[in-house]
């Protein structure tokens, strides 16, 4: 039995040039590239042991080289794998957030104007979504909060919230309604866009309630 293993062992593994081409290849992969700094330790590291078992090849039992490279591609495929469980996760998270709200400077009337004009020729779904930015743009240069870049309508939901909370549902519902709309989730239409337009004028108007002073 032992014999016959080691017979198995001998025709399937690589030898040294064969898998430090392989462990090459892997590493070149998308799934290992979250730092080339990384990559390149991880690239000279090999080279340097596929170089030394190269060396004692011909000196070393004839198992040892075939068992070592194997045990190495083995932990290479478990780092592939734990790499791409970090990436897969972090591209679920960055999901779950949303994309940016923003992708222009465009001022709240320049947004606003994009909205009336979609509206107009019965795009509701671009009205909706300028006409959220608009409000949120709007709330931004009035002082009432900072559009930062990378800002999702989730963040903007709770921070238009936070500066206006006798709006808050009806700036929860606009925020959802936006990712709807965006992601496919629900169709806008006329009725969609006059509730969008309503929550403007009513943002247009609302102020920041006065802060209550100490007793």
């Amino acid at each position: 039995m032992l014999v016959a293993l080691s017979t198995r062992l001998v025709s399937v593994a690589p030898d040294a040039a064969e898998a430090r081409r392989w462990a090459e290849h892997e590493l070149s992969k998308a799934v290992y590239d979250t730092s080339p700094s990384l990559v390149e330790r991880l690239l000279g590291w090999l080279r340097e042991l596929f170089d030394a078992l190269s060396r004692i090849g011909g000196q070393a039992p004839p198992l040892v080289v075939p068992v070592v490279l194997t045990l190495v591609l083995a932990a290479l495929l478990a780092l592939g794998l734990l790499l791409g469980g970090r990436i897969r996760r972090r591209r679920v998270a960055e999901a779950a957030a949303g994309p940016a709200l923003f992708d222009d400077d465009r001022s709240s009337a320049d947004l606003a104007r994009a909205a009336d004009a979609a509206a107009r020729r019965g795009d509701f779904t671009t009205a909706v979504l300028e006409r959220f930015r608009a409000v949120i743009r709007s709330l931004d240069e009035r002082g009432l909060l900072d559009d930062r870049p990378g800002l999702t309508a989730h963040e903007a939901t709770a921070l238009a919230t936070a500066a206006l909370p006798a709006l808050g549902g009806e700036l929860d519902g606009a925020g959802r309604l936006f990712d709807d709309v965006r992601y496919g989730h629900a169709a806008a239409g006329a009725e969609e866009d006059a509730a969008m337009r309503r929550l403007a004028e009513q943002v247009a108007t609302a102020r920041r309630p006065a802060p209550v002073a100490a007793s």
